[in-house]
């Protein structure tokens, strides 16, 4: 097997939450082009026709897009049987699906953090990792080839105030991960994939105005969405078959270089 050869995906079957203009569909892309058939998710189904229909026109693997909500369980059963029933068993899961983020606009700052904020962000952030490793362990189990990855945040391991119910979601991912990678080996790695302050350009969103998130990364700038899939890429075949429970940064040094 040549190096490279440990980077294909060919035949195998990635379900991906949450695939938007940003890390979710360059993810997708890539998986696609590196031989495997991708089930692209997201509450609208709009844009994930066009992902598909654009991965479909180009050479590698197939695409379908799935409507699914991962903050409910019965839409991530619908999107592991429509997976099954396009590709068949299934390989990858890439949760990148994100939520509960407030800004403290109504003025109550972290007390923003109601109670509908609070399962919002853990039903997304943490309950749909658990949930969709627990619907694809018998496919994974029996080709002994599983891969898990969960998209991480900054705000997982440095307070972003006022957003703590995002951020307390996040740090138990990083738990989850861990308890997962113990749970599910040797058929199943579970990882996680950090990304920080990124945009599909490169440029600061307006949302993300005043908060300095770029200035407080070692690089000093925001990341474009494509610079997180040489390590989505890695984790999810061959190439890191010796590696779980761990953490793959891509957010510019800015956990690294805390001070």
């Amino acid at each position: 097997m040549s190096v490279f050869d440990r980077f294909r995906l060919d035949g195998r079957t990635a379900i991906l939450t949450g695939v938007g203009p940003g890390v979710g569909d360059h993810v997708a892309r890539a998986y696609a082009e590196l031989g495997a058939n991708v089930v692209v998710s997201a509450r609208s189904v709009d844009r994930l026709e066009r992902i598909a229909a654009e991965i479909n026109a180009g050479k590698g693997g197939r695409a379908i897009a799935v409507a699914a909500d991962a903050g409910e369980k019965s839409d991530l059963v619908g999107l592991v049987a429509a997976a099954r029933k396009a590709f068949g068993p299934i390989h990858i899961v890439f949760n990148n699906a994100a939520a509960g983020i407030v800004y403290g606009k109504d003025g109550k700052g972290i007390w923003d953090n109601d109670d509908a904020v609070w399962k919002t962000a853990l039903d997304v952030n943490l309950m749909a990792t658990w949930r969709l490793a627990e619907l694809t362990t018998e496919d994974m189990q029996a080709h002994g080839k599983g891969s898990i990855i969960s998209v991480q945040s900054c705000g997982g391991f440095t307070p972003i105030p006022p957003a703590i119910a995002y951020g307390v979601s996040k740090a138990a991912l990083a738990f989850l991960t861990r308890s997962l990678a113990k749970a599910l080996a040797p058929h199943t790695r579970v990882n996680a994939l950090c990304v920080g302050s990124m945009s599909p350009d490169g440029q600061e969103a307006e949302i993300h105005r005043g908060l300095g998130l770029a200035e407080r990364n070692a690089i000093k700038r925001f990341g474009a969405a494509d610079e997180a899939v040489g390590a989505a890429i890695l984790l999810a075949g061959d190439g890191s078959s010796y590696s779980t429970g761990s953490t793959i940064f891509t957010e510019g040094g800015r956990v690294g270089t805390i001070s």
